[in-house]
């Protein structure tokens, strides 16, 4: 860490006004949790799909030979597609009449037909003071952190505010895709969302001044997202700038 600190104090000495009035490191603690998702393939509805959700949504079917008759397809594979439909919810049996679900009005409309995988599991960081998940792969180095002080205006990470409103978008940047065949797949639903530990990320900071612009200002460098981190700049500034002034005029 001595090296990089010496290439960042370079680096934010690079104006010959500005000046390092104190330097300190210390961690950010973080929170891992463990993500249940499921992911959707995404393929255009065949003909005959489409026919037969027309059909249940307009006609009241009751059995698979009444539909093999007015599709002229043969009784046995509409039995089979019935049993997927069914299995997939897209259909379901209401008094003794097959009609459709919210999913297959919603894959009936769109003309898509998602084909569910089975579900996964990974880990997201997440950071109370940015009020963030992090897409980003982070090395965690709470082992060489321990003895570091933790960050003055650390947020306590609430688990209840965690939603899956806010992973999902974190998820989908980093897992959606094609697959080798070139169809779509998409991360479709937040399963469960388990709390794991706490970790605790350095990050080096720098109170500085500017003599020609007469201004004071933090850099803090993020050692899990490697690169300078303006939150907790800004978060430092807004409660201490006035203490910097009375303190070095």
């Amino acid at each position: 860490m001595d090296k990089l600190r010496k290439r960042l104090r370079t680096s934010v000495l690079e104006q010959s006004s500005v000046e390092v009035k104190k330097e300190a490191v210390w961690h950010l603690p973080v929170t891992t949790y463990e993500i249940q998702f499921q992911k959707v393939k995404r393929t255009k509805m065949d003909i005959l799909i489409k026919m037969m959700l027309l059909t249940f949504e307009e006609t009241d079917i009751r059995r698979a030979a009444n539909l093999s008759e007015l599709l002229l397809v043969e009784e046995l594979f509409i039995t089979d597609l019935i049993e997927k439909l069914q299995r997939t919810g897209l259909i379901r049996v209401e008094q003794g009449v097959y009609k459709l679900t919210m999913k297959g009005h919603n894959q009936l409309r769109n003309g898509i037909v998602e084909e569910e995988l089975d579900d996964e599991w990974t880990e997201l960081i997440y950071s109370a003071n940015h009020e963030e998940f992090w897409s980003e792969t982070v090395e965690v180095v709470t082992s060489k952190c321990e003895k570091l002080l933790p960050y003055r205006y650390a947020e306590e990470d609430d688990e209840a505010t965690v939603k899956a409103d806010d992973i999902l978008p974190v998820l989908a940047e980093r897992e959606n895709g094609f697959d080798e065949v070139g169809l779509q797949v998409v991360v479709s639903e937040i399963k469960s969302i388990d709390k794991q530990q706490v970790e605790l990320i350095p990050c080096i900071e720098f109170q500085l001044y500017n003599g020609e612009q007469d201004i004071y200002f933090a850099r803090v460098w993020n050692l899990a997202l490697e690169r300078w981190d303006d939150i907790l700049e800004k978060q430092i500034e807004e409660n201490e700038l006035g203490k910097w002034r009375e303190q070095w005029g």
